[in-house]
């Protein structure tokens, strides 16, 4: 594979390579980069923008590579946008905006998070700290989270299942499964089967008014809960808990 082509499959899109550098006895491999766009659109007020007003350094992570730590130099050139009259920085694909890590990175760091044994090996093989190690994972989870989330299928089933018992109390603690009754798949898991508290950790999901049917047991908290919270739904009891 020529030069070229190995050097910008490692690098972001946009990114030319000036030069390479390792630090002796950091087992890190430090790249020198800068993006190779003519012109910046401002994102105040949309205008192309191509006078350069100064340039700065910033230091990402990134992907490790052979198990060598990557660290990227990006040569980030400062806009002038004449409208605003302000200056503005150069944004680069796959790096969000004021974070110090790439896209990939993250996401090799809830790989590993999945994979390893624990988090402090993952913390030791990446060289972060606990709090930032938590702090990605959480944003991480949390995407996608966002991505697999759907509206209210039509027909939604509801009910409890044991958790746990409470050693103090001695009393029984449940959590309260909504499933999508047609695609036979978990939705939520709601720990608890208070109405105060299914509608509160429930109300994020949108489209309850999609909901035609709501299969449940003959609980009253259900019940109430069912007809508040998808008021288009016919409340259908469950087979089973009816021939119990």
């Amino acid at each position: 594979m020529p030069a070229v082509s190995l050097s910008q499959s490692l690098l972001l899109p946009e990114l030319r390579l000036l030069k390479v550098r390792f630090p002796r006895h950091s087992g890190l491999i430090e790249l020198h980069v800068e993006k190779t766009s003519e012109h910046e659109v401002c994102p105040r007020c949309a205008t192309c923008c191509t006078a350069v007003y100064d340039r700065r350094w910033a230091t990402v992570r990134d992907a490790p590579l052979r198990n060598k730590h990557v660290v990227m130099r990006i040569r980030k050139r400062r806009f002038s946008c004449r409208p605003c009259r302000k200056p503005f920085t150069e944004p680069v694909r796959g790096i969000r905006k004021g974070a110090r890590s790439t896209e990939r990175y993250r996401k090799m760091l809830l790989w590993a998070c999945e994979t390893y044994a624990d988090l402090k090996a993952v913390r030791q093989h990446f060289r972060c700290s606990a709090g930032y190690l938590y702090n990605t994972l959480y944003a991480e989870l949390e995407r996608r989270q966002r991505m697999l989330r759907r509206d209210w299928p039509s027909i939604v089933g509801i009910d409890e299942h044991f958790f746990k018992r409470d050693h103090k109390t001695g009393f029984r603690q449940f959590v309260t499964m909504v499933v999508d009754y047609k695609g036979r798949r978990l939705l939520e898991l709601v720990e608890g089967k208070t109405k105060g508290v299914l509608t509160y950790a429930l109300a994020h999901i949108e489209g309850r008014d999609n909901v035609r049917y709501v299969v449940l047991d003959m609980s009253d908290t259900f019940k109430s809960f069912a007809k508040d919270f998808f008021p288009n739904a016919q409340l259908v009891a469950d087979k089973f808990h009816v021939l119990r």
